[in-house]
């Protein structure tokens, strides 16, 4: 039995190749400052890929006395699912939630019984008592509920590192979460450190070099900064030129209208950066102002194009749906992004109004509307209606030349861990894997006859990881009706942050479909099938795309560069059924993780 379990469960990204990202910093933090065992921490392998009921037997298995979760707006629903499942199980269970989800006007996750203790805020603080069994207790007989947020005015390297003490490790080859700072010199009415943390609260230079040289050492090579402005520091340059030491992948948040020459944007690169994420937003100056952010957009777009000729890659911000913004703002962004030739990587979001935000208190004279669940997109700005943020955004696409926010991309490669390869031909066991991002491979030469199987299996595994991503690929030669299709479209989907999400943006949510046909099948049947769900068809050699939204999947050895040229019009279109092709091409090619 384990007294403590602490768990952050992961963003499921778009693709299965896509690391999640989810290294459980947070957790790590909180069992160091609490001085609990290391396997106090709930392995960050099996957190990342366990599923649904995986997860729940493993956690059955240890047996802990006290849980704490950490909440995101992205992992916030199955969470609660799990936390739920808990609970029917072992009733006296202790259960304690912190992260960014719990606010004190998040009113709905507040009232979820199977939490006994919200911790808002940053959590070292409280961390000695409320993950202690005996002092939890002891809190909950006062009948608290909430605690904090708590205003800190010291830098977090007050509290003990928890790389140095043992409770994370780098991995080799991976990336590792670092800290220099907290608060934020911003005051974006949108952000929650608006509130929580407005004063920004640095670690000396000299003091993150040292931390940097230790993660070196013990194998890290990529650094990822969690600060809400890397660049906003006094004693910046004295850091680029300490971390210039030590040939580090390095990546961050930055104001690029703060990098007011191409010395500072050289620093940068020598320092380690390939890409920095900018937050560029709208085109309307008064816009930024009006929600805190402030800045120039002019400036920024020349701090942006100073980072490209040192080598750096920006990763520009636009948000649609700000209070008071026309889309006509964002669309000039996207034309001005591609005209400084700075629309490589550009990420658009609908405005999210986030629990804690000065944004959310105010929603309702901002003439703000919105969900009141993650991912909490609003449905109303102003004149401005979803509908119309929608269209701007597929304008804005238009303009890039590139779905700014892509599709989900299913499994078509002959592998994958944890596929499960489905012949209704043949009588199976009915025992399937239980991980996060699942792959049923179903493989017939006659779909719809065997289709009672086929949604049978489907049923099977979607109610044994309901929050989980399942790619359901029906490899078939013949024709079957496509009434298939929305029989397997009918399956209902949790409400969580993917569901949501996939619902604003009409795009495949947890379950994720596409059909694999041999070269030869008539293509009007392909082009309907297309318009459905995705459909390729297989071939050995590089062929021209069957037309429409038909794709291609490429068995044996490809050039991948010349590849890209061939298929640069349409390269979400083709698939590798090599899975290192496949990797390569998500990564280098769609860019995408």
């Amino acid at each position: 039995m384990y007294t403590v379990q602490l768990i952050q469960l992961p963003l499921h990204p778009s693709t299965a190749w896509e690391p999640t990202g989810n290294i459980p910093l947070a957790s790590a933090l909180l069992a160091a400052t609490a001085a609990l065992p290391v396997e106090s921490i709930f392995p960050e392998e099996l957190l990342n890929t366990l599923g649904d009921t995986a997860l729940l037997e493993e956690l059955k298995r240890r047996d802990p006395e006290l849980l704490g979760v950490t909440l995101y707006l992205w992992n916030r629903e199955r969470t609660l699912h799990l936390l739920r499942s808990l609970r029917q199980w072992k009733p006296e269970l202790l259960v304690v939630a912190g992260g960014p989800e719990v606010t004190p006007d998040n009113h709905t996750l507040l009232m979820e019984s199977s939490i006994d203790l919200f911790v808002a805020g940053e959590g070292e603080s409280f961390a000695a008592d409320v993950l202690s069994p005996e002092k939890l207790r002891i809190i909950l007989a006062t009948g608290q509920k909430l605690l904090g947020p708590v205003v800190d005015t010291q830098p977090p390297d007050r509290w003990p590192d928890p790389y140095e003490k043992g409770y994370l490790a780098p991995h080799e080859g991976g990336s590792v979460h670092i800290e220099t700072q907290r608060g934020c010199q911003c005051l974006c009415s949108y952000c929650a450190y608006r509130r929580t943390s407005p004063i920004p609260r640095m670690i000396p230079a000299e003091t993150v070099l040292k931390k940097i040289r230790m993660l070196h050492d013990m194998g890290a090579e990529e650094l990822v900064f969690l600060d809400p402005t890397f660049n906003s520091r006094l004693d910046m340059d004295k850091l680029l030129r300490g971390m210039s030491r030590f040939n580090l992948d390095c990546f961050a948040e930055v104001r690029s209208d703060l990098i007011h020459s191409s010395a500072t944007a050289d620093a940068l690169a020598e320092a380690g950066f390939n890409s920095l994420e900018v937050g560029l937003q709208t085109m309307s100056t008064k816009v930024l102002h009006s929600v805190g952010r402030g800045g120039n957009p002019l400036s920024i777009l020349k701090g942006a194009v100073l980072l490209k000729k040192s080598g750096i890659t920006p990763i520009m911000d636009l948000i649609l749906g700000l209070p008071g913004d026309d889309p006509g703002n964002i669309e000039l962004a996207a034309t001005e992004l591609v005209s400084r030739e700075l629309h490589e990587q550009v990420q658009t979001f609908c405005l999210s109004v986030l629990p804690g935000t000065e944004l959310r208190a105010n929603a309702k004279a901002l003439g703000i509307r919105y969900e009141d669940r993650p991912p909490y997109t609003v449905t109303q700005s102003g004149p401005c209606s979803i509908q119309h943020l929608l269209q701007s955004r597929d304008r804005i696409s238009d303009i890039l030349g590139y779905d700014a926010d892509p599709p989900p991309r299913p499994v078509l490669s002959d592998s994958f861990p944890g596929m499960e390869i489905f012949i209704p031909e043949k009588k199976q066991p009915l025992i399937s894997p239980s991980v996060r991002h699942g792959v049923l491979r179903i493989k017939t030469s006659d779909p719809w006859a065997y289709r009672e199987s086929i949604l049978g299996k489907v049923r099977e595994r979607r109610e044994k990881d309901p929050y989980c991503p399942l790619d359901v690929v029906i490899q078939s030669e013949k024709l079957f009706p496509l009434d298939l299709i929305d029989m397997l479209n009918d399956f209902s989907e949790p409400e969580c942050y993917t569901t949501e999400k996939a619902k604003i943006y009409q795009v495949p949510g947890l379950l994720r479909l596409a059909v694999i046909m041999p070269p030869a099948t008539d293509l009007s049947w392909l082009m309907e099938c297309s318009e459905m769900t995705l459909t390729v068809v297989r071939s050995h050699s590089t062929v021209s795309l069957p037309g429409g939204q038909v794709g291609l999947l490429l068995s044996g050895s490809h050039d991948l560069a010349q590849l890209s040229a061939l298929y640069s019009q349409a390269p979400h279109l083709v698939f590798f059924a090599q899975k290192e092709l496949e990797i390569i091409w998500n990564l280098d090619v769609l860019g995408l993780g």
